[in-house]
């Protein structure tokens, strides 16, 4: 029988990414990787990110757990953006789900925590003098609750760089994105999702590497694919998976919307089961 502790790791991952902080939200774009990575917000613009990632079990019935994250960035700079976001969490296991795994019902909603992000644009991907777009980015994230409205003292600081390379005048966009997160949990879970004492602490640390392309079918419509690598560490090494589906953008004059289906392809946890990442943003420009 699957442990539901690890089903509830599997989906608190991206608790532990949106919910706790939203870092990829305020420092990656909110989805793997989006088609301007490279590109901060205009200077002097305001942007208004919804963004929401959920992790969906399919097997013993339907588990979600969700992130989400209302996200302000603002283009101080040419070159910099800096970003806000107040975050969410909400859990989700149907009954027969719950039976299935000796667990219990869950639909717990909740005001989870807030994070800081920072986007500097190095190299400019429209400039024709650059062979490629380069973008350092990092996020702090605090995490004060849990979803299930308990008490969480989370704290993680991520670090990346974005590539980005416009081919064909920008109708195919290449996007690349390293990136590194440092994470510690005091008196909530540990790498299992089982309780730990309250003065006592996990520390964590998670390589990624996210890589897509996206390419222009018509105005302001692009598809593509994006596809991610993860590996993490507390006490010692913890996992590895990797996601990969397709993605769906469309931009207006103000606006745009992306969406992302990833099904997991493989992970070296054999208990894990099956999932699949659905990945929203919404955006609207000042």
């Amino acid at each position: 029988m699957t442990n539901p502790a690890k089903i509830k790791k599997l989906l608190s991952q991206t608790s532990l990414v949106l919910a706790a902080g939203m870092l990829p939200a305020a420092a990656f774009g909110g989805v793997f990787v989006i088609t301007d990575d490279a590109c901060p917000a205009a200077h002097g613009d305001l942007e208004a990110h919804l963004n929401w990632e959920s992790g969906i079990a399919t097997s013993h019935g339907r588990s979600v757990g969700s992130g989400a994250g209302l996200e302000f960035a603002y283009g101080a700079t040419a070159t910099l953006e800096v970003a806000a976001s107040l975050d969410f969490g909400w859990d989700y296991a149907s009954g027969h789900y719950a039976r299935k795994t000796g667990g219990e019902r869950q639909n717990d909603f909740n005001f989870t925590g807030v994070s800081l992000g920072l986007k500097n644009q190095i190299l400019d991907p429209e400039s024709p003098e650059n062979p490629f777009g380069l973008a350092m980015v990092g996020g702090f994230s605090w995490g004060w609750a849990a979803p299930d409205k308990t008490s969480a003292r989370d704290i993680a600081f991520s670090l990346g760089l974005n590539f980005q390379k416009n081919l064909m005048d920008g109708d195919l966009i290449l996007a690349f994105t390293p990136g590194v997160e440092f994470a510690t949990s005091k008196g909530s879970t540990d790498a299992y999702g089982n309780p730990v004492n309250e003065d006592s602490s996990v520390d964590s640390i998670a390589y990624t590497l996210a890589g897509g392309f996206s390419y222009q079918i018509a105005e302001g419509l692009r598809v593509g694919a994006e596809a991610e690598w993860s590996a993490s560490y507390s006490d010692g090494y913890d996992d590895d998976a990797f996601y990969a589906g397709p993605n769906l953008c469309y931009e207006a004059e103000s606006w745009w919307a992306t969406l992302c289906v990833a099904p997991r392809l493989f992970s070296r946890d054999p208990e894990l089961g099956h999932d699949v990442r659905v990945v929203v943003q919404l955006g609207y420009v000042f």
